[in-house]
């Protein structure tokens, strides 16, 4: 004779619910991304003042002694040309470069990159990382 317990527990739980739940989160985000995209147009006013500046050039010394210019492999002899090419029609409040130097690289290297720049009539801003 069989004695075994009749009274097990069903562990399927309703699926239509958590569909349903599916479904309102879908609506959900569908309408709130369309009203992200529309936002309020404002209608901003005009301004006499300076264009905002440009951000500066940067000029990179790596530890082997390559010289790039904004991630750009170039050569020293072309860094002067390469500059003034940039900075050719930018007023003289845009005109800045950015040196990052590698803290191995010899001093003098450092400094004819930037003789360079200020020949040109460069502002020279030299990166440096907080300890």
């Amino acid at each position: 004779m069989d004695l075994g317990t009749r009274n097990q527990v069903s562990a399927n739980a309703g699926m239509s619910s958590m569909t349903d739940l599916v479904f309102l989160l879908l609506i959900f985000f569908i309408i709130l991304s369309t009203r992200v995209v529309n936002g309020e147009q404002v209608d901003l006013p005009s301004t006499n003042a300076d264009p905002a500046p440009l951000p500066p050039v940067t000029l990179t010394i790596t530890k082997d002694l390559r010289y790039q210019i904004d991630g750009k492999d170039v050569a020293k002899e072309d860094i002067p040309r390469r500059l003034q090419a940039y900075y050719y029609d930018k007023s003289d409040n845009q005109r800045s470069v950015l040196l990052n130097a590698d803290k191995d690289v010899p001093f003098g290297e450092t400094i004819e990159v930037m003789d360079m720049a200020q020949e040109l009539g460069l502002d020279i801003a030299v990166a440096t990382r907080d300890k």
